[in-house]
Parts: C-alpha cells; structure tokens; sequence
C-alpha cells in the first residue's frame, strides 16, 4: 500500500468519527462565524478610525490586534475540537459544552500559543519581502514557502498537545517537534489526503459555481445569484468538514504516537504503517 493509499485510509476512519457524533461540526462552524464576526469588528473599526485621524500606525495596530484576536478565536476552536474528539474516538458521548469548556480551562495555553503563531506568521512574511526585494519573487515564494512548510511540519501536533496534556506553548512545541522527529512519517500525507479530497468534492465544484455565477451576472442575474450562493456554501461546508477531519485525525495519530493507544475505528496496523519513518530520515524533519 502506497503511502496516498494508507494516508486516504486514515481519512475515511476520520469521517467515520464525524459520522457517530455531528457535535464535532459545532466547532468549525462556530469559528468561522466568530472569525467573520472578528474581522467585520476590526477591520470595520480600523478604517473608521484612519477615516476619523488618518492616522496609519494607528491602523496597524488595530489590524495586529484583529489578527491576534483571530488567532486566538481559531486556536479555542480547535483546542474545543481536539478535546471532543479525543471522547469521540474512544467511543464516549460529547457535547459543544464539554468542549468549550476543555478550551476554557486551557486558555492561557491558547493565548500563549497565539502569539507564537502571530509572531512566526510574520517573520515567515517579512522574510518572505525581503527576499522579493533582494533576489526576486520567485525565489522569495520558494524559501517563505519552505519555511512555512517548515512550521507547519514542526507544529503539527501543538494542538492535540495544549488540548490533552494541557501544556503550556514552549512545551507544546517541544513535544510536537520530539513525535515528528521520532515518528517522522505519513502525518502530512494524511493531512493532505484530506485536503485534496475536499478540495475535489468541495472547494473545486464551489469554485466553478461562483466563477459560472459571475460568468452569468447581467445575462441572468438570479441565475447567477444561485449559482454564487451555492458555490459559496458547498466552499463552506468543505471547510468545515476539513476542520473536523483534520482535528480527528491528529488527536488520533498523537493518541498512538505518543499513548500507543488505538483509538475509534481505525487499525494499529494502519496507525503503525503511519509512522513507518522515510528512509534516511528517521530522527530528523
């Protein structure tokens, strides 16, 4: 079995979590409200206010704070997620409350760990420009991306880690980058097994649907109505349901790695074969 084969596998053991218990939507759905809802606040009032004092630095700071606090917004989320999950996959009833109240006791760890992310996003982003400047967009897209992947790599189970062991985001960091150095593996061809598949039932058809729509605007405007309304739905839907397989499939992988627990519907051999470390690879990222 290849390892596309073994990461779509993990993914269908994923949605059958989703399948048993529907609260784990809750949370996706609730962040994407609560990030519109942040960002309509912030951005709003940070153009009332450059419009009332032109003042730019007053702006920016208005728009760091935006983005800190959504952050923030989407970092509970997943934390509430993560910790429902973990009941889901060991066959436990959950509910939103339980959750939000996992997040809650964690919100120092959320906080903390929103600085850090708002802080590397935009090393990663000046980085990135002063490339551009020095060596050309080209080769500043590559190395941002790079590091980006970087990131994303050593901080994939920070997550699972605040929302179960309750750590603090250095110690967080810390053990998500030990499991991907010890069980370097299938965790990011998982995670994009579940991307491409939702990007092919969801994100591409939503797309089509808002450009056919557009397309169509002047010709048929309530043909293009509907046409835009439901790509934008069927987009949306798909990134919920990413969020939730994503979120089950890391607290399942740190579950094992980390417990040697096999949790939910899926098998110690599919989990085992998840971290098979790359030839040559093992011990590093």
């Amino acid at each position: 079995m290849t390892r596309i084969q073994r990461g779509w596998q993990l993914t269908k053991q994923s949605w059958a979590v989703v399948r048993s218990d529907r609260s784990l939507l809750v949370f996706p759905v609730m962040a994407a409200i609560s990030a519109l809802l942040v960002a309509a606040i912030f951005v709003g009032g940070g153009v009332a206010l450059h419009s009332s004092t032109d003042s730019e630095p007053l702006l920016i700071v208005v728009l760091v704070i935006g983005a800190y606090v959504l952050v923030a917004v989407s970092i509970f989320f997943n934390v509430a997620l993560s910790a429902c999950a973990a009941r889901a996959l060991e066959g436990q009833d959950t509910t939103a409350a339980e959750g939000f109240a996992a997040a809650r006791g964690r919100f120092g760890q959320i906080i903390g760990w929103a600085g850090v992310q708002l802080v590397v996003g935009a090393v990663i982003s000046i980085l990135q420009a002063l490339l551009r400047e020095g060596a050309g967009a080209i080769i500043g897209a590559i190395i941002g991306g790079l590091a980006s992947l970087a990131w994303n790599i050593a901080t994939f189970f920070v997550i699972p880690a605040i929302a179960l062991e309750g750590l603090g985001p250095k110690d967080a960091f810390k053990r998500s980058l030990g499991v991907m150095r010890q069980r370097w593996g299938e965790g990011v061809t998982g995670s994009f097994a579940i991307g491409g598949l939702i990007f092919l039932v969801a994100f591409l058809p939503g797309v089509a649907l808002v450009a056919g729509g557009i397309a169509l605007t002047g010709s048929s405007d309530v043909l293009a109505a509907i046409l835009i309304a439901l790509g934008v739905a069927i987009f949306v839907v798909g990134a919920v349901l990413q969020a939730a397989l994503m979120a089950i499939f890391k607290v399942a992988l740190f579950r094992f790695a980390t417990e040697d627990k096999v949790l939910g519907n899926y098998e110690r051999a599919q989990l085992e074969a998840a971290f098979v470390p790359r030839r040559g690879r093992a011990g590093s990222i």
